[in-house]
């Protein structure tokens, strides 16, 4: 039979019911807390496992604790320096420090009064706006990024940052056509169109200012028909054209890189630098420039009347003849009706004549 601890439990049994810590202090390899007898009732093997399956619980959800409070720790410290970073703490503090100086009074004295608004304006002109916001000055010897940047062509300061050697030669090959248009003359189309060539620049059009031109002013046409070369030394960079004022599409070109100048290689631009197709006027055909000329001199001659008003017809029907789309016509079998017809023009004329000198009688 198994044996029986006084407590009723079965210590033989090495089960879930059986006590393992029965055992222990019952062959004496566990001895009570400050002495004293064992107790009563051990616990049972599954009550130890549950504890011990619950202390491990335990243990795992606080490591997960401090992990976690790790981890926020270390992002809220990481946090901190960006802020600090960002607010650049020295640099606010000066500047408070100097606004500071300059808006209160030399005296040190915390009040002031002024008379009216303009004496305000003028208080933080001269003591804070002009004294604080310097605009840059090319040849001090600081070179202030980016107002101020290494030159090349008629920008940068070469005084402060140097000079910009990575440039590209190139010319612009600008070609203009501004004739034939069907109802707008030459010279208008001329005189409004212009061009530049521009760099885009996005930091500058954040900042407010404009693109940099290689021409401080847009180029003008002096003749109607133009295919000139002009020269640029420019930076790498997104460039383009600027055409302003080419309302019929006029002005087409090209762009050449001229580094090595006995081999020029063309530069593509996007959309193509192409003129716009210009459909022409039909001209006027000769048989109706023959028909108002003939009108014209008619008419002429009916005011001329006599010898005058024959020749003038006659002059007409010679020009008439060399034209080149009536050359093919033999004018001589006509010639007594166009004589007739000046007969007849320079009689109306005659009898008008001595109509109005009866008149006057």
């Amino acid at each position: 039979m198994a044996e029986q601890h006084p407590s009723g439990y079965d210590t033989a049994d090495k089960g879930r019911k059986g006590s393992v810590v029965g055992e222990q202090y019952r062959e004496g390899m566990r001895q009570p807390r400050g002495g004293g007898a064992p107790p009563e009732r051990p616990p049972t093997n599954e009550e130890v496992a549950k504890a011990v399956q619950q202390k491990v619980a335990a243990a795992v959800e606080m490591s997960r604790k401090y992990r976690h409070v790790a981890w926020y720790s270390l992002f809220v410290a990481a946090y901190m320096v960006v802020l600090y970073l960002q607010a650049s703490a020295y640099k606010s503090g000066e500047v408070v420090e100097t606004m500071k100086k300059l808006f209160l009074p030399e005296d040190g004295s915390t009040t002031m009064t002024f008379r009216n608004e303009d004496e305000v304006l003028e208080y933080l002109g001269s003591k804070v706006l002009l004294p604080i916001w310097k605009d840059p000055v090319c040849g001090d010897g600081n070179c202030e990024w980016p107002w101020e940047f290494p030159s090349w062509g008629r920008f940068g300061c070469r005084a402060d940052c140097g000079q910009n050697t990575n440039t590209t030669s190139v010319v612009v090959n600008v070609r203009a056509d501004f004739t034939g248009h069907p109802s707008i003359s030459a010279r208008v189309l001329m005189n409004n169109a212009k061009w530049n060539l521009c760099l885009e620049d996005e930091a500058r059009r954040k900042r407010g200012e404009a693109d940099l031109c290689w021409y401080e002013d847009d180029q003008t046409f002096t003749e109607v028909q133009v295919n000139s070369i002009n020269a640029a030394q420019v930076i790498d960079g997104k460039w383009y054209v600027i055409v302003k004022g080419d309302y019929a599409g006029r002005v087409s070109g090209a762009i050449y890189d001229i580094s090595n100048s006995t081999n020029p290689i063309a530069i593509p631009t996007t959309p193509a630098w192409e003129a716009c197709k210009l459909v022409r006027r039909r001209r006027v055909s000769a048989t109706q420039t023959a028909m108002r000329r003939l009108l014209a001199a008619y008419t002429q001659a009916h005011k001329v009347g006599g010898e005058g008003g024959r020749r003038i017809i006659q002059e007409a029907v010679e020009e008439i003849s060399q034209m080149d789309g009536l050359k093919h016509i033999n004018f001589n079998k006509y010639q007594s009706k166009l004589a007739s017809a000046a007969d007849s023009a320079a009689g109306s004329a005659a009898d008008a004549t001595v109509a109005a000198g009866t008149a006057a009688v």
